[in-house]
């Protein structure tokens, strides 16, 4: 647990290094807010099914710029280890001005970037402590955002790989094990990286990084309400790249 621990302290360092080694480089600085649902609903000893929804919102929480479903099913190898296979329905609104063609023409659309995904998920434990480490591999179809008389769409679509590593400690605020209810904190880092296809991507083998920490109530085993800041770094294909503050609203379902 202590290993655990410090490699979560460490990732999140090299995080804070990298946005610290780009603030000399010209950045895009962004304002958002995210709701994340997640649900997870126990089959029988082995099988679980499980899905979060997500809602996401444009800079300075203006409108709505991507919804995300993601379910799967997942196999538990022991009580700590889960393996699972799952896909992902993304919706992203786009907004473009288009002005080659007379009179400027606005247009505000939805685009699909729909994906399958594989996860290993490890769970620790310590006294009344948990930590996470999910190791998740997701193959998307990228492609070149057009527009067709009054809507957009995504055409030449290619294969894009991406690799994502999450961790995420919680340290209740009193002893209690279990950990049935209170308050408690929530730490967690993820890094993604495009190991097939980053040319369809940003060109680039590092994608992005996300550093969160919140403060959460647990109202019973089986949920929790979460609240938290964000700081989301994403590596483009060229300067500026985008430095995101998100403020997250989350709850987590186990049944």
């Amino acid at each position: 647990m202590k290993k655990g621990i410090i490699s979560l302290v460490i990732a999140a360092a090299i995080v804070v290094q990298l946005c610290s080694l780009n603030t000399l480089q010209a950045q895009q600085f962004r304002q958002s807010g995210w709701y994340m649902g997640m649900n997870t609903f126990r089959l029988n000893d082995k099988f679980i099914f499980f899905f979060d929804a997500q809602l996401r919102s444009t800079d300075k929480w203006r409108q709505s710029e991507t919804f995300i479903f993601r379910p799967a099913v997942g196999y538990l190898l022991n009580k700590n280890t889960i393996i699972s296979l799952g896909v992902a329905s993304v919706t992203n609104w786009r907004t473009f001005t288009y002005s080659d063609i007379g009179t400027p023409l606005t247009i505000r659309d939805a685009v699909d970037d729909n994906r399958i995904w594989q996860q290993l998920i490890v769970n620790q434990a310590f006294r009344n402590r948990t930590l996470q480490h999910r190791l998740r591999l997701e193959e998307r179809w990228l492609g070149t955002l057009t527009r067709n008389g009054q809507e957009l769409e995504l055409i030449d679509r290619k294969l894009n790989a991406r690799f994502r590593y999450f961790t995420r400690l919680i340290v209740p605020f009193k002893e209690q094990s279990p950990f049935t209810q209170g308050w408690f904190a929530a730490l967690q880092n993820e890094f993604f990286f495009n190991v097939i296809g980053s040319a369809h991507a940003n060109r680039k083998f590092f994608d992005q990084s996300r550093t969160y920490g919140g403060i959460g109530y647990r109202l019973s085993s089986k949920v929790d309400l979460e609240w938290g800041y964000m700081a989301q770094y994403v590596v483009q294909r060229q300067s500026p790249h985008v430095f995101n503050n998100i403020a997250q609203l989350s709850s987590f379902l186990r049944l």
